[in-house]
């Protein structure tokens, strides 16, 4: 159960993570694959991690295999299991990332990004999220991944971790297809993020900062990483460390730094650049859009007053084209914005441009449906606000070229139509 895909770190590799719920990884990790659904004839073996928080929560036996040296932009069959008691689950796809070769026939490349989706087992009777309509696309159509920008199931430990399982039960319609790529929320805090670490251990952890350590043991380093996908250099960042994990702000600016150095150098083969975390740096619905996020723009406030490791400027200083976060359980598109004052929320300077920005566009995508409902504004709309809503939705991403990107947001919220759902309410 729970299976689920991440990218590797080149487009040769595909990692497969799924659950058992036994103790002791008493249940062997094998996955069978090959390009015909009817001769899996490729076989891999392997590693098994337990999980259970110091029998707090439920116990289950977490399972992570890679599929190496795969050939670029092809479908792939997979299954897994236990080949000793030919213990196997359904037949799933995937199809591998483009290389160099195979990139130009593969676009545009598609990408579905939300933040903040609740599951099932939470959900009130008035709500609704963007499963149905999200992995009704995945489904069929041709999206490349799915990023999540934090906040699973709210929360994966509630209820003993019965949540949490139900959830990743529940996006496996998406997420034993498409790659599913991560990162942590607030909600995620609970045992020091111990489920959302052990859950994700097939992310492309980060090899220069490698373990994390959270209520369950040390674990590869899935707080802060980055990934290459065609055009796209995709980072990874913890807006949580700036909160929970002070002591780790330091090496995660650093690192942040070093990766975004040679992310520039490789524009050429990689020529769009996205960050990600879950929390605002720029938004306008409420005091999350105050001294929060003034700490992840500016940075910690020192002893002389200065301010240190704000992200704000290192976007900035190397040109990355989107900043996406969650958390606002909104949506809210911004225009480019540059650095200016740093200490109100109505700081940075905007040219209300699209085309050719000369700084960073900031989006909130984090409206995907929970059990804590709709977050309205109760800040007007600032001047650097392209479009915002309150309703239920997820993001699209098309990657045309080197020089077009497409951005869509597609609204799914039946409290506000029962009858039109899956409707595009912006777009740039």
């Amino acid at each position: 159960e729970q299976v689920h895909l991440a990218l590797g770190r080149s487009p040769d590799t595909m990692a497969v993570q799924w659950a058992t719920m036994d103790t002791y990884c008493t249940t062997a990790t094998n996955v069978q694959y090959g390009i015909s659904e009817s001769d899996l004839d490729n076989f891999v073996e392997g590693e098994c991690y337990e999980f259970n928080v110091g029998n707090i929560q439920i116990q289950q036996s977490h399972h992570v295999a890679y599929l190496i040296k795969l050939e670029a932009s092809t479908k792939y069959y997979y299954k897994v299991g236990d080949n000793s008691t030919s213990t196997w689950s359904t037949i799933y796809h995937f199809t591998t990332a483009p290389d160099a070769t195979t990139l130009q026939s593969s676009l545009p490349q598609k990408f579905i990004i939300y933040g903040d989706l609740g599951s099932g087992a939470s959900q009130p009777d008035h709500s609704s999220t963007i499963m149905p309509w999200a992995s009704l696309e995945v489904q069929t159509g041709d999206i490349d991944m799915i990023l999540h920008v934090g906040d699973f199931a709210y929360d994966l430990d509630s209820n003993r971790g019965l949540v949490g399982r139900q959830f990743m039960n529940e996006i496996s319609n998406m997420s034993a297809y498409v790659p599913y790529m991560v990162d942590q929320g607030n909600h995620e805090s609970g045992y020091d993020f111990a489920h959302y670490t052990e859950f994700f251990r097939n992310q492309p952890y980060n090899l220069d900062y490698p373990t994390v350590n959270t209520l369950n043991g040390n674990a590869p380093n899935n707080w802060y990483f980055s990934w290459n996908i065609g055009l796209v250099h995709f980072i990874t960042i913890s807006s949580e460390i700036y909160f929970d994990h002070p002591t780790m702000i330091s090496d995660q600016w650093n690192w942040l730094k070093s990766d975004l150095e040679i992310a520039n150098n490789n524009r050429t083969l990689a020529p769009w650049i996205v960050v990600n975390a879950h929390r605002s740096i720029y938004c306008s619905c409420d005091s999350d859009c105050g001294s929060a996020a003034t700490t992840l723009r500016a940075g910690v406030k020192q002893t002389d007053g200065s301010y240190a490791y704000g992200i704000e400027e290192l976007l900035y200083n190397y040109g990355v084209d989107l900043w996406i976060n969650g958390h606002e359980h909104n949506y809210e598109r911004m225009y480019d914005i540059a650095p200016n004052e740093i200490y109100t929320y109505l700081s940075g300077i905007s040219t209300q441009s699209t085309i050719d920005p000369p700084a960073t566009i900031y989006i909130v995508t984090g409206d995907a449906g929970n059990d804590e409902d709709h977050e309205e504004f109760s800040y007007s709309q600032p001047s650097r606000t392209a479009f915002r809503t309150s309703s239920y939705g997820y993001s699209r991403m098309s990657i045309y070229n080197e020089t077009h990107l497409y951005w869509e947001q597609v609204e799914c919220d039946l409290s506000v139509s029962p009858t039109v759902v899956n409707e595009v309410i912006d777009s740039f």
